[in-house]
């Protein structure tokens, strides 16, 4: 008899190190390669329910006398999508079993009414096409608004508004907007003018909240409101990104929630990845996966922002290569190569001397010395967060 166990399963709400689109990842244990029927089990389940689902991928390999099973794949409903991952696992194991006791209809019937309460409107579908073509950011929130934009240039609508409405499409509409989507007739609700992103810092790795409060600090000391959490999950980041005051937000994000959650923003101006938390290390595969994991939000840094990077460990440095912006690099020692090189090409670094903190771009250099008691690393992450946004808003 072959069985099948869903030993973890992660539903990625925001883009994350397999795909900037909303997904879901599961690890299967079987007692043999499942690979054919859970492919098709997942496909028609999520017919029978009528789930969007896009580049399913299953990876396969023997160990320990068991097969594991890596599933993947990409849809706008990741909670959904999990809970069908769940369904098709209890529905295998009752077909090899040969248990007709198993009802294999009313759960199905259930995530079909899940699918349905959580769908939204195609007025709705329609302005997030359109945000997305103004390049603009769009989610739902936790209160069921839909939030295009961030901060103080952010508004939010209730879809709602959009369910009792039938659409009414002009030619004049057809065409405008993302496929499959035409405008929405609710586009003149939104203010589009005056809609966009407050700058957002995204920082992340083990034990950066102590660096990331301090630069909060000194950004408050400056004209504007700005909104923060440290150590902030998915739902704290996405709190700060629908507040209507903030003029700059900066988030500290919980590594396990980068790791199996996904990242909360589609966009920011700065970026930083600081440090890697040991702990963590086995549970996204090895070293580099975690600094993938974690570093994603180098990759949604807009091309005129700031990434800072620790060049001392190697696989945070190994992400250099996919920035799509200037970079930051920091290190304990000058003599680094990663910052010799970065450094004479003309880009910003940042290292410790004796007791001081230098940063140093060309041949000008600039130190600091910490103030009393304070820890010259912290003070230096400080620094390069501090130089990263001044170099972004000064663009």
């Amino acid at each position: 008899m072959v069985s099948i166990e869903l030993v973890h399963i992660a539903r990625f709400e925001g883009p994350n190190r397999f795909d900037p689109r909303p997904s879901v990842l599961a690890r299967l244990r079987a007692s043999r390669n499942e690979t054919s029927a859970l492919r098709a089990a997942v496909k028609d389940t999520a017919q029978r329910i009528g789930l969007v689902i896009g580049n399913p991928h299953i990876e396969s390999r023997g160990m320990d006398d068991a097969v594991w099973h890596e599933l993947f794949f990409v849809t706008p409903m990741p909670a959904i999508g999990a809970d069908m991952v769940r369904y098709v696992v209890a529905l295998l194991n009752a077909q090899s079993a040969e248990d007709e006791t198993w009802d294999a209809d009313s759960p199905l019937w259930d995530l079909q009414k899940k699918r349905r309460a959580e769908a939204l409107p195609l007025q709705a579908l329609q302005l997030m096409a359109e945000a997305s073509a103004r390049g603009l950011p769009s989610f739902v929130r936790h209160d069921g608004l839909l939030q295009i934009g961030y901060g103080a240039r952010g508004y939010a609508i209730d879809p709602a508004l959009f369910r009792e409405r039938k659409p009414t499409l002009r030619e004049a509409d057809i065409g405008i907007g993302s496929p499959p989507f035409a405008r929405s007739t609710a586009s003149a609700l939104v203010p589009w003018d005056r809609l966009g992103i407050v700058p957002v810092v995204a920082v992340s790795g083990g034990a950066t909240s102590a660096a990331t409060a301090a630069f909060v600090s000194r950004l408050q000391q400056q004209p504007g409101s700005v909104a923060s959490a440290l150590t902030a999950s998915f739902d704290a980041a996405r709190n700060c990104l629908i507040d209507p005051s903030a003029d700059v937000i900066v988030l500290d994000l919980e590594p396990v929630d980068l790791l199996w959650r996904g990242l909360p923003i589609e966009q920011c101006l700065v970026s930083a990845l600081l440090d890697l938390p040991e702990e963590l290390a086995s549970e996204a595969g090895s070293r580099d996966d975690l600094a993938r994991a974690l570093g994603v939000a180098l990759l949604v840094t807009a091309s005129d922002g700031r990434a800072v990077l620790n060049a001392d460990d190697p696989a945070i440095l190994a992400l250099a290569e996919y920035a799509p912006c200037p970079l930051v690099l920091i290190a304990r020692s000058g003599d680094h190569p990663a910052l010799r090189s970065h450094r004479a090409a003309g880009g910003s670094v940042l290292f410790l001397r004796q007791n001081t903190v230098t940063l140093a771009r060309g041949m000008r250099e600039t130190v600091v010395s910490p103030a009393s008691g304070d820890d010259p690393w912290r003070t230096l992450m400080v620094m390069a967060l501090h130089l990263a946004f001044a170099e972004a808003t000064a663009e």
